[in-house]
């Protein structure tokens, strides 16, 4: 019989492979390459996890819950408006990056009828909806789907084009309609 798993071991592989697919994206994640990255056979990742699939759903579960753990509390003594700009600044910011590339990643594949990314697509999805939700001012459900549907376009020209000034624009624009409206 052999030796049960070490949780601490195995905890040390989650950590180093998140950290893996954040600096490397899902799209060509394979076992070996991913094994030699972390110091291990691919045997043992398989031995802690059981399969790829096992692996890359702690994975990705892990980085959501490091992602969630970058923003911060919005100041209380905040108005709505300086508390959207304060997420907009973290978003923006380049250490949002590998979460947000491997959420779309996620979210691509579940487009592609990945039932197993369409679930952490929905979860993902459902938290960064009730974060936009709570930096608006009675605001109905459509229109924090519309400030989350606007914030992730911008960050998408933002990242792939490199264009600071325009999102930066985009996002203003944005927020204006916000304030006219006031939900902000």
């Amino acid at each position: 019989m052999g030796r049960p798993p070490n949780p601490q071991a195995k905890a040390d592989l989650l950590h180093n492979a998140a950290a893996y697919v954040l600096e490397h994206g899902l799209s060509d994640l394979s076992l070996r390459p991913l094994a030699t990255a972390v110091g291990v056979s691919p045997r043992l990742l398989l031995y802690h996890f059981g399969s790829k699939e096992n692996l890359v759903t702690e994975v990705l579960a892990n980085i959501f819950q490091r992602q969630a753990q970058l923003f911060t509390a919005p100041d209380p003594d905040f108005s709505p408006s300086q508390r959207l700009d304060a997420l907009w600044a973290q978003l923006a910011s380049n250490s949002m990056k590998p979460f947000l590339r491997s959420l779309f990643e996620v979210e691509l594949r579940a487009m592609d009828g990945d039932p197993h990314y369409a679930q952490f697509a929905t979860e993902a999805l459902q938290g960064w909806l009730a974060l936009a939700a709570a930096h608006l001012t009675d605001a109905p459900e459509p229109v924090a789907r519309v400030l989350l549907s606007s914030l992730t376009g911008l960050l998408v020209i933002r990242f792939s084009t490199g264009d600071e000034q325009g999102t930066d624009e985009g996002y203003r624009a944005l927020k204006e309609l916000l304030l006219d409206a006031a939900y902000l």
